[in-house]
């Protein structure tokens, strides 16, 4: 989770990590600010103000992020990092921290949470704080992802596992869309 070395270049996102972990701010300052930020970040119409807003507030992002609305990135965005080419759709919340000792243990934990390139994560999905989703993946609609998944896979369910590979759900999709029932609109 470390900082840049010297001499790299530093991101929005690794100032507000460094804002955050110097205590020059109180937290309730910080998760206040965080939290002007988020709204835009979720409710904005289009997603390339949603995607701004979501690195505004620290979420590191590649190329071509398309964000739905209701959105949620993380309540500490600058341990998010998402790949290039990835469709996140409505509803999605990714987590970087767990607070679900909080009250009875006193103790909560953030972790880095990756998202690799060059994937869906379907509607109302939920990715777990310290989860890392490989490039080439499908995440089902209402997932619950708890654990690491490799890359070229569809990963579904509550908790989420791994299906099958990118190429048997891509044979999968030739076949329904040779049928009458499915047309494809892209």
């Amino acid at each position: 989770m470390g900082f840049p070395p010297p001499g790299a270049a530093v991101t929005f996102g690794d100032l507000v990590r460094r804002i955050s972990y110097s205590k020059f701010l109180s937290r309730g300052v910080l998760r206040f600010l965080d939290d002007l930020l988020l709204i835009p970040a979720m409710w904005l119409p289009g997603s390339g103000p949603r995607t701004l807003f979501h690195k505004l507030r620290g979420v590191k992002m590649g190329r071509d992020v398309w964000v739905g609305p209701g959105v949620i990135l993380g309540n500490h965005p600058f341990l998010l990092t998402i790949g290039s080419n990835v469709m996140i759709s409505a509803g999605v919340k990714i987590l970087t921290h767990d607070t679900s000792f909080t009250v009875v243990g006193g103790k909560d934990l953030a972790a880095e949470t990756v998202v690799g390139s060059n994937l869906q994560i379907g509607e109302n999905a939920i990715v777990l704080a310290g989860v890392r989703i490989g490039s080439n993946c499908v995440i089902g609609a209402n997932a619950v992802v708890n654990r690491d998944v490799p890359d070229n896979c569809v990963a579904a369910g509550v908790p989420a596992r791994v299906i099958c590979s990118m190429a048997e759900a891509l044979e999968k999709l030739e076949r329904k869309l040779e049928g009458d029932k499915y047309f494809s609109t892209w």
